[in-house]
């Protein structure tokens, strides 16, 4: 009965609300018409108060200190750039006069492309040669100025110097192609000095890049460059003392800094986009053009509820403006005693009004207090009668409580429509329990379906990797809940070592199928001996047998008595090759993934296995699994970990990608298979 009573309260509460909704209706447009015309009276004494102060704001614009200021720390900015932009000239000179008779152990770090057929070896050498005198006076100019995070030099033909050099570093700047940067084709564009910027470095600071090119014999070279924090800029801005709030605009009218803390009075109005020429204020977008057209000055902008007034001075080495905002009361402090006697002259003459509302609302409330009285004995009479249908439904709740779903609840008058209302639900319960029983039964089916596709993952997986010496292989295979197929495979083959590393396309069972097929096929081939006519013949199999499915393949041998390395490369990831020195070789390979051609016709590559040197091979669940962030670990990362550790066994080596993997992703369920194999020669 519990719930008995709580109808029979909203009940009379409702009853309450229908007869107080005339009075209340009729209080609140009283109060709201008195409110209105106090209102109305408060508007028309504060626009005199606005006027006032827009016209004491006009008699200081164009002298005020705040206009000085502006000036001041637009000058001492475009000294500061200026500087940075002459040091970066001056190593470009040294750049341009290329002398190669210099022999030097280069300043940082000194990257080559390893495409033998773009840069030969003769020549990358002269390059190096010729960039060690700028080289150095890169590196001293570095250490003697805070705001340089990155300094670099990099040349037409693919060398590049980094100051100061680290393994992120170089990852950073190298792997992407420096010659694709936007810095690098405008600076060669312009023929000048030019800056790009701001944006976020991996510090989390703001900065900008300062690039110019050098020529030898007329023809572009290279550039030099640097990478300069605006933090400096920025922190000085931001240590501005009194009212002012500062920001920075560009030359597009683009709000490219504003200081940590919000304005909270009539400024925030100024930056409520982030663009001034695409603001709602015609005032605002007029003091944007005046700052993009005049080197200085200052101008009055009026809000919705005041005045600001803001200072303004360019940056004439960048083209940005510095902006130094004030809220109407910091410029005309006669104006603000006028303003504050006005007002209080709009106090008193609506103090009546105010009198007059409050005795509305005492007439409301006693209205209120008799609408009460008469509406509980109403409600009390309406709950008597229906009491006994209420009980009749909570009887039949409860049966449907305990799985009886076939009642009826038998209802008349005012509740005849909740009663079919219920009925309707009990009928739809019935029909619900029968359809999850039935989603039950599929769901165990699903669970068989993911256990057997397991099974065949860790069958699939090689118990033992061969011995070999001078050699040590080590693989990590985590095998995932998801349909997706990784397959390895790493035995003898005769007197060598063959390597099958593959990514199997298509849902879970078909790929379970192609993954066993394709091993078998693999092993038992007669050419298992040639890379390219064993995956040849593969893909003449699959194409037979595996309709609708595809296989990303990478086959090699292992020579050991030869120290090379044989492959055949079919849609699959490039491996790629660290040796002693850190040098990063990425083998060619790619293409398309068997299965999808009737014919295909591979090419086999052999190259040379050089002691020290660590191989590594790797599917897309290494380079594609994410943080909590969405972010993947990618090949960068991956290419670093082997630099960085290259000197370690294979074993240690693999520990500290494994833990590397583990620690970047939260999740211990994979999205996809994880296979990586590590090789090192001793």
């Amino acid at each position: 009965m519990v719930g008995v009573d709580g109808l029979r309260e909203r009940l009379l509460l409702a009853l309450l609300a229908i007869a107080l909704l005339p009075m209340i209706i009729l209080g609140i447009i009283s109060v709201v018409e008195m409110n209105h015309a106090a209102a109305d009276v408060q508007s028309n004494i504060t626009s005199l108060s606005k006027s006032l102060n827009r016209s004491a704001l006009e008699v200081v614009q164009g002298g005020a200190d705040q206009e000085q200021l502006a000036i001041a720390k637009s000058r001492q900015y475009d000294e500061f750039f200026g500087r940075i932009a002459s040091e970066n000239e001056l190593i470009a000179s040294y750049l341009a006069a290329g002398s190669t008779n210099e022999s030097c152990v280069p300043a940082g770090i000194w990257v080559a492309p390893i495409d033998a057929n773009r840069t030969t070896s003769d020549i990358r050498d002269a390059t190096i040669r010729s960039l060690c005198a700028p080289a150095k006076i890169m590196q001293a100019l570095h250490k003697s100025r805070s705001p340089q995070y990155l300094s670099y030099i990099g040349t037409e033909d693919g060398v590049l110097a980094v100051w100061p050099y680290s393994n992120k570093t170089l990852s950073n700047t190298v792997l992407f192609g420096y010659k694709d940067m936007p810095f690098y084709a405008q600076a060669k564009q312009k023929k000048k000095t030019i800056w790009t910027g701001p944006y976020l470095n991996s510090k989390g600071d703001y900065a900008i890049t300062v690039t110019t090119p050098f020529y030898r014999n007329n023809k572009f070279a290279g550039i030099a460059g640097m990478d300069v924090s605006l933090y400096p800029i920025y922190s000085d801005l931001s240590s501005l003392k009194g009212r002012g709030y500062p920001f920075i605009i560009n030359s597009s009218g683009l709000i490219i800094y504003q200081s940590n803390y919000k304005p909270e009075d009539d400024l925030k109005d100024l930056f409520i986009t982030d663009n001034l020429f695409e603001s709602n204020n015609p005032e605002v977008r007029a003091l944007g053009r005046n700052m993009i057209k005049e080197s200085s000055g200052s101008s009055v902008i009026g809000f919705e509820d005041g005045d600001g007034y803001v200072a303004f001075s360019r940056i004439a080495t960048l083209g940005w403006t510095v902006c130094i905002a004030y809220p109407a009361e910091e410029m005309s402090l006669p104006a603000r005693f006028i303003d504050s006697g006005i007002k209080n002259v709009a106090m008193s003459a609506t103090a009546g009004l105010y009198d007059a509302s409050r005795k509305i609302w005492l007439y409301a409330l006693t209205i209120f207090v008799l609408t009460v009285f008469t509406a509980l004995g109403a409600g009390w009479w309406m709950n008597r009668r229906i009491d006994g249908q209420i009980e009749l439904l909570c009887n039949a709740a409860a049966k449907i409580s305990r799985g009886e779903f076939d009642v009826k609840a038998e209802t008349s008058g005012e509740l005849a429509s909740l009663g079919v209302s219920f009925n309707k639900m009990a009928k739809s319960l019935k029909e619900y329990a029968g359809r999850r029983e039935t989603e039950l039964v599929l769901q165990r089916a699903s669970d068989d379906r993911a256990i057997m596709l397991r099974d065949i993952k860790q069958n699939l997986a090689s118990p033992n990797v061969p011995l070999e010496d001078e050699y040590e292989i080590r693989i990590l295979y985590w095998p995932s809940e998801t349909d997706s197929f990784d397959l390895y495979d790493i035995s003898r083959a005769g007197d060598k070592i063959a390597f099958l590393i593959a990514e199997v396309g298509g849902d879970g069972v078909r790929a379970a199928m192609l993954a066993v097929m394709s091993l078998t096929l693999i092993r038992s081939s007669p050419a298992r001996l040639d890379p390219a006519k064993a995956i040849s013949d593969l893909n003449s199999q699959i194409n037979q047998y595996g309709h609708g499915t595809n296989l990303a393949c990478f086959y090699a041998l292992l020579d050991s008595a030869n120290h090379t390395i044989e492959y055949a490369n079919a849609g699959f990831n490039p491996l790629f090759i660290v040796d002693p020195s850190g040098m990063v070789d990425t083998l060619g390979g790619g293409g398309i993934a068997l299965g999808m051609l009737d014919r295909m016709d591979l090419d086999k590559t052999l190259i040379p296995i050089q002691p020290g040197d660590v191989m590594v091979m790797y599917s897309n669940g290494v380079v594609e699994r994410e943080n909590g962030s969405g972010e993947q670990f990618g090949i960068e990362r991956l290419i670093d970990l082997v630099i960085t550790n290259r000197h370690r066994s294979a074993s240690e080596i693999m520990m500290i990608a494994e833990k590397s993997l583990q620690d970047y992703s939260a999740s211990e369920i994979s999205p996809s298979d994880v296979t990586l194999v590590i090789t090192k020669r001793s």
